[in-house]
């Protein structure tokens, strides 16, 4: 079909042409001037999958689409959701304390309502080919859309640090006491010994043991 035959069969049927695109074009143009503005802020943050010194896996290896998928259900997550809450103190705002009672008429917990509706108006969606992950926040305020997606991407950094320390955490409370039962098995070690050379007129007189139990 070439492009004259095309305008030959629009002007053939240009009563229904202009029925369709008048039925498509008038209603989102009302809808656009109807429906309050929203706005759409973005934050991009990278993903650094850098495996842990002691570990033998390879950096390449790490960096697949589930790790990517992980990061965006951190980013998705009650947790990072609360941390923003907090961090912003919206639970401290009276328009938001009467959005939460007129909404709800007093029942839950404000911060809970907070999370889910902050959570409806969140997307989060992994660059093309890349570690990036884009953040966007939709709002009426262009400043609070812009806000809150750099809250979420700040939220969702300090929360990925608490998930690579608090193992580390734990494994240093571990080691700590093994090493305080260590210390005082050893003391009462050494204390049996004394008392049994005192008991039987024992003295030790190589330094070499004292300067070994010393050290240990």
């Amino acid at each position: 079909m070439s492009f004259r035959q095309f305008l030959s069969i629009l002007l053939a049927r240009k009563r229904l042409f202009l029925a369709v695109l008048l039925g498509v074009l008038v209603p989102a143009l009302v809808l656009s001037f109807v429906l309050p503005k929203r706005y759409t802020a973005v934050a991009s943050v990278v993903v650094d999958a850098k495996p842990d010194p002691l570990s033998a896996i390879a950096y390449q290896s790490l960096m697949t689409p589930g790790v990517i998928a992980t990061q965006i259900d951190i980013i998705q997550s009650d947790r990072v959701a609360r941390r923003v809450v907090r961090g912003l103190r919206l639970t401290e705002s009276p328009e938001v304390r009467q959005q939460w009672q007129d909404d709800t008429n007093g029942q839950g917990d404000v911060e809970t309502w907070l999370v889910d509706r902050l959570q409806r108006d969140l997307d989060v969606k992994p660059g093309r080919e890349s570690s990036v992950i884009n953040v966007s926040y939709k709002a009426a305020d262009p400043r609070f859309a812009a806000g809150l997606a750099n809250a979420f991407v700040q939220a969702y950094i300090d929360t990925a640090v608490e998930l690579r320390v608090d193992p580390a955490k734990q494994f240093t409370t571990f080691f700590d006491t093994r090493a305080k039962e260590a210390r005082e098995a050893l003391e009462k070690a050494q204390s049996k010994l004394s008392q049994f050379q005192a008991e039987h007129g024992q003295t030790n007189s190589d330094e070499r043991l004292d300067v070994e139990n010393q050290r240990l």
